[in-house]
């Protein structure tokens, strides 16, 4: 829905999102807009722009129960948490994803490189200068979440995390991948989802020994499936996908690949050619490649054998692509 504000919001029982944009106002009103809405309002901050000329914010803010994340473009500012706006004590990690930006808390003063993150407490004053329009990430969880995985919290405020961080990447991977589907939606997958954040997150900071290892099997693991899946969905249709080539670029080894699938009961090989079949399937009951041949929409989702294609087809769906094709027309 979109609201007389121009602020677009969603929300279920304990599920907000909400989407700002300045671009929902007249040039004048922008500035004045972020400042009261998206700023003092949404964010809980002051802004101060560094250039008045084309400012321009658009952001996505999601809260839930335990998670709190904002990915945003942003035009250059300074972003004030006062004292007077604290209202809790949620451990944060800001990453700047396209430009470098100047971070403040507990006496600390860090200029940060594109990549890199900084980990800071909501519950002290703190401002961020952003000198260039760029985009970023925020991730916030309650301190009572983080504090038990993670080892000295306390010195880790104001501190910054390398963009070489591999729970750092991950986590920032993870959250892109899952603004675009419907797991932060669905609630029992929400409550999976928060939990593998929290997971990452302290892994990024710097987890407790114990906290470690249950966060390489739990989070680090649902992660990495959830990012090749995307993967694997974006390459289905090159006949030479592998594992091997899989592995390659995600810099992984081939059987921890392999494993990840096993725990959901599958085979890396298996899953490739249930997706592949599946959108051989949407595209033949499309009306709109009525006129494609069968054996092009075969090549196209990655087979190379069309008579393997055919019996894989039928094994999966019991009957031929033909038959699918003439049912579908029937039912025009």
């Amino acid at each position: 829905m979109r609201a007389s504000s121009g602020v677009a919001g969603v929300a279920d029982d304990d599920c907000v999102i909400i989407r700002f944009s300045t671009t929902d106002y007249p040039p004048h009103q922008r500035l004045d807009a972020c400042r009261e809405i998206y700023g003092r309002t949404l964010s809980r901050r002051d802004i101060e722009p560094l250039a008045t000329e084309q400012f321009h914010t658009e952001a996505t803010i999601r809260r839930m129960p335990g998670l709190g994340l904002v990915r945003a473009r942003r035009s250059a500012a300074i972003y004030r948490l006062r004292r007077e706006f604290i209202d809790n004590d949620d451990v944060v990690i800001t990453v700047g994803l396209t430009s470098s930006y100047e971070a403040h808390q507990l006496g600390r003063l860090l200029n940060l490189s594109r990549g890199e993150a900084i980990v800071l407490t909501a519950s002290e004053p703190a401002f961020l200068k952003v000198p260039t329009y760029g985009a970023y990430v925020n991730v916030r969880a309650p301190l009572r979440a983080i504090s038990p995985l993670v080892a000295g919290l306390d010195t880790a405020y104001g501190r910054p995390i390398p963009a070489d961080n591999a729970a750092l990447q991950l986590l920032t991977q993870y959250i892109g991948i899952l603004e675009d589907t419907e797991a932060l939606i669905a609630p029992d997958l929400r409550r999976q989802v928060i939990t593998h954040i929290h997971d990452l997150m302290a892994l990024a900071i710097g987890a407790t020994r114990d906290a470690a290892e249950i966060a390489k099997g739990r989070g680090v693991g649902a992660a990495r499936l959830r990012i090749i899946k995307e993967d694997i969905a974006a390459q289905q249709d090159r006949a030479d996908l592998s594992v091997a080539t899989i592995a390659a670029r995600h810099r992984i080894k081939p059987r921890w690949i392999q494993r990840l699938f096993e725990r959901e009961g599958m085979t890396f090989t298996e899953y490739v050619l249930a997706q592949r079949l599946a959108r051989a399937h949407r595209l033949l009951a499309d009306p709109r490649y009525a006129s494609q041949k069968i054996s092009t929409i075969a090549f196209n989702v990655g087979f190379g054998d069309l008579s393997y294609f055919n019996r894989a087809f039928r094994r999966r769906y019991g009957a031929a692509p033909s038959e699918l094709r003439a049912a579908a027309r029937c039912g025009e």
